[in-house]
């Protein structure tokens, strides 16, 4: 029988779920009754269940928050959700807790008992599935090959005594041979994520996971390299040993890319192979294999590639110039509608990342920084919220779903791209996008003393005259007031809270005669840069 429970504050409700649907005839058991989430996963934590439906809003831990922590602590468990709100975030969170159905109420007892009934021919599959890979399993532990392996995990992950290690591989009759050692780690790009797969997939994947052993045994027994095991998560590891630690880099790539080249065929799938640092002593086989595993995770930044070795991996300088300068163009191309700039400076990205060898997670954090000043940019030409918004959110779940850097910039320039579209569609209030990126461009260059109407308009690409017209309408003030009053706001601020002499901040303010600084900051504040300065800092 399936169990199920109920969960919703409406005692009413409860009662009339619980009596109305004919449980045991739909193949169900109706183990508990819940008023709130909480209780329900009280219940959950010291009880076999297998659905549950509830309800969204309730008191102390609401449906949502029910799904989330049945997602994340029993993701076997379906989950029905019905609720009164036929709103597109409640489905949208749903739909990311993996709700197998979101029913908005009344809801008849006809149409719940078809879910169930759908759900239920889910749950008799996967336990049929369960029942086999049980079966496999049962006799694959009874295997010598398991033993075997796990002697080998155990070896290159360090976690016994040498003398432990030793006797397990000599009764066994394994024999290491080399004086230089190196793990490799090899992964089916289709089934890295074990936790998302569904029963078929997984029952696939340990199907698969013997064809990658046995096609790595035959490759590396060809080159006399060392031992192949199973790992954790459907991982096949080598083991490889030399006796010529010169050739080992190479012979160890060969082994790699053939072992590859042949899944590939067999399987019509990609593999990915990271290969660990060559060390010396056995003791130390721990960190070839976390060397392995890191390498893997490299994947991400060069996803076309399939082999990741630690020596190439380490000889990336750790440089972020590129990618800093790349974050810094992307905004004024964007405000220019370049669009062929925006694609030049994406591949400056992608280089600067890939040189600095960042992991996914710090791509992600340096992409979210980008997709957050992008709105604001967009904001002060006065766009329409709605699109901000949405255009951004869109490019936020393309780019964390993305399986690789070149995809996540792909969705990166698409937003980017967007965003430039967005300010050259007429929406710059006749003129107001040149005074807003004159604006930008003096907050940048103020200190630049041959600043002037000449350049502005220069950068622009638009005349004196009409670029006079425009920025007076727009602001109230003509281009040099703006460019003065910006002056004297970073001059009041120099002095203020620096040491700085007169003609140091003069200087740094885009004045070349600290005279005609002084002369006119008395102007703009009514006392000269010492008087300013001594009055502020009380001296």
């Amino acid at each position: 029988m399936i169990k199920a429970i109920v969960v919703d504050d409406e005692i009413l409700t409860r009662e009339g779920i619980s009596a109305n649907i004919p449980w045991e005839k739909l193949g169900y058991e109706l183990v508990a009754v819940c008023a709130d989430g909480r209780e329900a996963r009280d219940y959950v934590q010291g009880h076999e269940v297998d659905v549950v439906l509830t309800d969204i809003c309730m008191p102390y831990m609401d449906g949502l928050q029910l799904s989330e922590f049945l997602y994340h602590e029993y993701p076997q468990i379906k989950i029905i959700i019905f609720s009164g709100y036929d709103e597109f975030e409640y489905a949208k969170q749903a739909l990311k807790y993996q709700v197998s159905e979101y029913l908005l109420k009344p809801v008849t007892a006809s149409e719940l008992s078809g879910v169930l009934i759908q759900i239920g021919e889910k749950i008799d599959e996967r336990r049929k599935n369960e029942e086999l890979i049980g079966r496999l399993s049962t006799t694959y532990h009874k295997n010598h090959l398991l033993v075997r392996s796990d002697v080998l995990m155990s070896l290159v992950m360090g976690d016994k005594t040498r003398e432990e290690n030793d006797r397990e591989l000599e009764e066994l009759g394994i024999t290491l041979w080399g004086n230089a050692f190196r793990v490799a780690v090899i992964e089916i790009e289709d089934y890295r994520d074990v936790h998302s797969l569904d029963d078929k997939k997984k029952q696939e994947r340990a199907l698969i996971a013997f064809v990658v052993y046995n096609v790595s045994q035959e490759i590396v027994e060809k080159y006399g390299a060392g031992e192949v095991f199973q790992g954790k998560e459907y991982r096949t590891v080598l083991l490889l040993e030399s006796n010529k630690p010169v050739e080992f880099c190479r012979e160890s790539r060969a082994i790699a890319e053939e072992i590859n080249g042949r899944l590939k065929e067999i399987l019509g799938m990609k593999t990915n192979i990271g290969i660990g640092g060559c060390i010396r002593e056995r003791q130390d086989l721990f960190h070839s294999y976390e060397d392995a595993l890191a390498a893997l995770q490299c994947r991400y930044i060069f996803g076309e590639e399939s082999l990741f070795v630690m020596e190439d991996i380490r000889q990336h300088t750790g440089e972020q110039t590129e990618t800093e300068l790349a974050a810094e163009e992307i905004l004024d191309a964007v405000k220019h509608s370049d669009t062929q700039a925006v694609s030049r400076i994406m591949e400056k990205m992608k280089k600067g990342v890939r040189t600095a060898g960042w992991t996914k997670e710090r791509v992600h954090m340096y992409l979210q920084q980008q997709l957050d000043a992008v709105p604001e940019l967009l904001r002060s030409f006065q766009l329409e919220e709605q699109d901000i918004v949405w255009e951004k959110e869109r490019a936020l779940e393309g780019m964390m779903s993305a399986v690789s850097l070149e995809q996540a910039l792909s969705v990166m320039e698409g937003y980017y791209r967007k965003a430039a579209e967005m300010l050259d569609t007429g929406k710059n209030d006749g003129g107001k996008k040149y005074a807003l990126l004159a604006m930008d461009y003096i907050e940048k260059h103020y200190g630049e003393n041959e600043l002037g109407l000449n350049s502005i308009c220069s950068y622009l690409n638009i005349s004196t005259s009409r670029f006079s017209a425009i920025f007076k309408s727009v602001t109230g003030e003509t281009f040099m007031e703006a460019l003065t009053g910006i002056r004297m706001q970073k001059a009041r601020e120099l002095l203020e809270n620096t040491a700085l002499k007169n003609y140091e901040i003069a200087e740094k303010v885009g004045f070349s005669d600290p005279h005609y600084f002084s002369a006119a900051f008395k102007k703009a504040t009514g006392k000269s840069p010492t008087e300013y300065a001594r009055e502020k800092r009380g001296m």
